[in-house]
């Protein structure tokens, strides 16, 4: 029997982007329960804990995966949810994080750019 798990999306905008990614993950996971909740316009860490916490969700069974830009809000809720023993992925600064290295530079931390407003990628089918 499958378990049943809660995923929460951080966003500090729609979450269309986060959205897309944890409903792409769940796919791979057809025979489970999986409920996303996504959580749009955050700007602190302590609204996404007071989120949590009215939800009552067992920590064991909850992970959240964020878009958050502000990189204070980033290192509020890492700690926060970390305190709380739920785990968290930051989809969204880790990847520009590791862009800034290679470019030697800051990224913006601007919300509501999206996809679109990103470079094009150039596909290459290996099939």
């Amino acid at each position: 029997m499958s378990k049943s798990i809660t995923v929460y999306g951080v966003s500090d905008m729609t979450g269309e982007t986060v959205g897309r990614i944890v409903r792409a993950a769940s796919a791979q996971f057809p025979d489970s329960k999986i409920t996303i909740k996504l959580l749009q316009h955050v700007s602190s860490a302590q609204q996404v804990i007071d989120f949590l916490e009215q939800q009552g969700d067992n920590s064991a069974t909850t992970a959240v995966f964020h878009t958050i830009l502000s990189p204070r809000v980033r290192t509020n809720l890492r700690n926060a949810l970390q305190t709380l023993h739920i785990p968290s992925i930051d989809l969204l600064g880790s990847t520009a994080h590791v862009m800034a290295d290679l470019l030697d530079e800051r990224p913006q931390t601007t919300p509501g750019i999206t996809i679109d407003d990103g470079v094009q990628p150039v596909v290459y089918d290996l099939a």
